[in-house]
């Protein structure tokens, strides 16, 4: 039998009673009191977990209904600072430089031709811009530079403009010369990303660049 119906019975039994009643003892009156602060309990907790369900549930269809953050893509290079980039690769290439896909690795060597000694980095080659060259540029390469180092590309893949040195190094390894202006990084995408005159910064397939420098 659960507490309230215990009470239930007990105030039954005492209205049926004959005669003068007596009022109910204080252990009956405190058992009553505290059956009922339970049943309000009860019920107070009910209430927030109901409120506690109908907010989730708000905060669950407010997420669905939001749209995720878009990335916008950059804007491509402009036309004008293709044909700038184009102008300059061939203007290299006048003075014997491939452009040269790869990917720069991280960290120096020391090379020495015999003659002068410098520091190189090494460039694994993928291809050329150009096919058709009858010894295209592949593998890992020695790439030194008689430039200040800040010039040189950080580690990741890159359009390089090459050429080779006019002497190996003393084991006999090719060395090559690279024009750092043209140090050109490659996006995601594999896309060549152009620093315009006006400094603004866009990417260019390499499909238009090839047709931009062939044009």
């Amino acid at each position: 039998m659960t507490e309230e119906e215990r009470v239930r019975g007990l105030l039954a039994a005492t209205a049926e009673l004959d005669g003068q009643q007596r009022p109910p003892g204080a252990q009956f009156l405190a058992r009553a009191r505290r059956s009922l602060r339970r049943r309000r309990l009860a019920a107070g907790a009910g209430g927030l977990l109901a409120a506690g369900a109908v907010l989730a549930g708000v905060l669950s269809v407010t997420g669905l209904n939001e749209e995720p953050k878009r990335v916008e893509p950059q804007p491509a290079a402009s036309a004008e600072c293709v044909r700038q980039a184009a102008q300059e690769i061939k203007e290299r290439q006048g003075e014997g430089y491939r452009p040269v896909f790869g990917t720069v690795r991280e960290g120096r060597v020391r090379v020495d031709d015999g003659v002068t000694r410098g520091s190189a980095f090494r460039f694994d080659a993928e291809g050329e811009l150009f096919a058709g060259s009858a010894t295209q540029l592949a593998g890992s390469l020695t790439v030194w530079y008689p430039t200040a180092e800040v010039q040189l590309p950080g580690p990741g893949r890159h359009l390089l403009l090459l050429r080779t040195a006019e002497r190996p190094d003393r084991t006999g390894v090719d060395l090559f010369h690279f024009a750092p202006e043209q140090a050109l990084p490659l996006d995601t995408e594999d896309r060549v990303r152009l620093t315009c005159a006006d400094g603004s910064e866009g990417p260019v397939t390499t499909q238009r660049l090839r047709a931009a420098v062939h044009g």
